[in-house]
């Protein structure tokens, strides 16, 4: 179907549900009924109407579902609770749908440290197709500056809380222009103004001379929504009235074609650029982003310096004596583990504030979620890891007085990057699933807790509970743990205080006491390992839940 030319975009018997359980038909007998019986709430009820080539209005009260609407017409809804049908001349709208058509949300949701001009080129980049040559991408974009009025601060930053950038109509304008960019065929914006009043005179709601038209409506519906029986008398009378005829007249018209589809469809179309573009602009972006926002980064590394100089202050060029040798390289090293996870408590609130970006650029047709997340990964997660544990490794390794071999520094500085990884994965997954800091950090900070005390530094397995027992296996503690402590302890003897040639104790039996596996090198890799795929497993864990979310808000 071809959208090129003016077309009328029909909505029929459209409704929506909140507040609905998906239960699988098999497990409805055994369902706990507190689950089942999870209330509803009617947000659109039924509800038809048509919009002709041009503008159009929906207005009405706060919290009456206009946004709702806009939303479900623009396949911005996760399909669940929704139902009816949504045509375009007559015909269900095309896979590609979401990528020719522009949403402005009533929340400026925009990228605050780039300039206008720079969001502006961002959209035209990865929404435009490849057809497009970077010359007319240009061009777009200066059009679009040009007819929005932003020539004064086109190469101004947006703003965030912390630096300060164009005013709020500005702004919004940039939204705006981030859309027409696009040159979409329709373009859906939440809270417009306009009006038409003839019918409210014809039911004795009369519009003085110098009145605004708008807000004479809104003061109609909002003192009717007061008053149900105002509500009953206006649907009434509309139900009886000349333009409800005219109206649904036009919309059997609509649907006389053999295309009809229920609006429950299944998600499709084609993005408009490859994977590989998609990944270069926003990976872009996402380096542009952390240089001109380096606070972030900066305070990793001071935090970074200060935790490697109070270990190395504590644990300062330990001796190796039993006593206290062995005890001080035990705590240095589950402190040094305990401190790097902790530390990437700090990515949790960027994370989530960067969620409603990408869930708005998501399925606005920006990129795919693969792109967010690589370009994530890749971008920010990493580099804001490696440096700090490389300034971290180098202070606390050679003031603590840890074995100094380059083969075991290597092996120390991979544990400590792996495990900042490891803190960061869980903050990601954490940040992708719940939307409030707050409860987010409870969380994150709970389940860093468990795994501290299922190390086993601070209590032995053996004494635990049987049942408890299973959480040493999913401690990605207790591995960085052991992987540091066996890179430290084997190969060394331990000597009598102040007698440095009598070394009745080696650090394999050491190992021993901590029921740790030392014998071969894989012994020690395969805690690595372990690592690793804890890491890996709460990146892939935080990749599902983008997807689970990018429709849901």
């Amino acid at each position: 179907m071809d959208l090129s030319s003016k077309g009328t975009l029909s909505f029929h018997n459209i409704s929506y549900v909140i507040g609905q359980r998906q239960i699988n038909s098999r497990c409805k007998n055994w369902y706990p009924s507190f689950i089942k019986s999870k209330p509803k709430k009617q947000i659109i009820d039924d509800v038809s109407g048509i919009f002709a080539s041009g503008m159009n209005a929906i207005m009405g009260p706060t919290g009456c579902g206009k946004s709702s609407l806009l939303d479900i017409l623009a396949y911005r809804k996760d399909n669940h609770g929704v139902s009816g049908q949504v045509f375009i001349d007559g015909y269900p709208p095309p896979s590609s749908y979401k990528y020719i058509v522009g949403y402005v949300v009533q929340d400026d949701i925009i990228s605050g440290t780039l300039t206008v001009r720079e969001n502006l080129m961002f959209s035209a980049n990865v929404r435009l197709s490849d057809d497009v040559s970077d010359k007319e991408r240009k061009e777009r974009v200066t059009k679009v500056i040009h007819d929005l009025e932003l020539e004064a601060c086109a190469d101004t930053k947006i703003g965030t809380e912390f630096l300060r950038g164009v005013s709020g109509g500005e702004r919004k304008r940039t939204c705006i222009g981030m859309e027409l960019v696009l040159s979409p065929k329709i373009l859906f914006l939440d809270e417009p103004t306009t009006a038409v009043l003839p019918f409210f005179n014809m039911q004795g709601y009369s519009c003085e001379l110098h009145d605004n038209p708008g807000d004479f409506a809104l003061d109609v519906l909002i003192d009717a929504s007061r008053q149900p029986d105002n509500i009953d008398k206006l649907n009434k009378a509309y139900m009886k009235s000349q333009i409800y005829a005219n109206i649904n007249s036009l919309l059997k018209k609509q649907m006389n074609n053999d295309g009809l589809e229920k609006f429950r469809r299944k998600e499709q179309g084609v993005a408009a650029r490859s994977r590989i573009t998609e990944i270069y602009y926003v990976s872009q972006r996402t380096l542009r982003n952390a240089i001109r926002n380096p606070e972030l980064f900066l305070s990793q590394v001071v935090v970074a310096i200060i935790m490697s100089l109070l270990v190395g202050l504590v644990f300062n060029n330990m001796e190796n004596t039993i006593d206290p040798g062995v005890q001080n390289r035990l705590g240095a090293i589950f402190f040094i583990v305990v401190s790097q996870i902790f530390s990437t408590i700090t990515a949790l609130e960027p994370l989530i504030k960067e969620r409603v970006l990408f869930i708005h650029e998501n399925i606005s047709g920006y990129y795919r979620t693969t792109t967010f997340f690589i370009a994530k990964l890749l971008c920010d997660i990493l580099p804001m890891r490696i440096i700090p544990s490389i300034v971290f490794s180098l202070i606390a390794y050679f003031m603590t007085g840890l074995q100094r071999s380059a083969g075991q520094f290597f092996i120390f500085f991979l544990t400590i990057f792996m495990a900042s990884i490891f803190g960061s994965a869980i903050c990601f997954f954490i940040s992708a699933t719940i939307s409030t800091f707050a409860v987010a950090l409870i969380v994150v900070v709970l389940i860093f807790v468990i795994m501290f005390l299922f190390s086993g530094f601070l209590i032995s397995l053996d004494s635990m509970f049987k049942s408890l027992s299973w959480i040493q296996w999913i401690s990605a503690v207790r591995y960085a743990s052991n992987v540091l402590t066996v890179n430290e302890f084997r190969n060394i003897n331990f000597c009598l205080a102040n007698q440095t040639d009598i070394c009745p104790m080696n650090g394999s039996e050491i190992l021993i006491k901590q029921a740790m596996d030392y014998a071969t090198v894989w012994d020690m890799w395969k805690y690595f390992f372990a690592l690793t795929m804890m890491a890996v497993t709460f990146l892939l864990l935080a990749y599902i839940q983008l997807f689970r979310i990018k429709k849901s808000k």
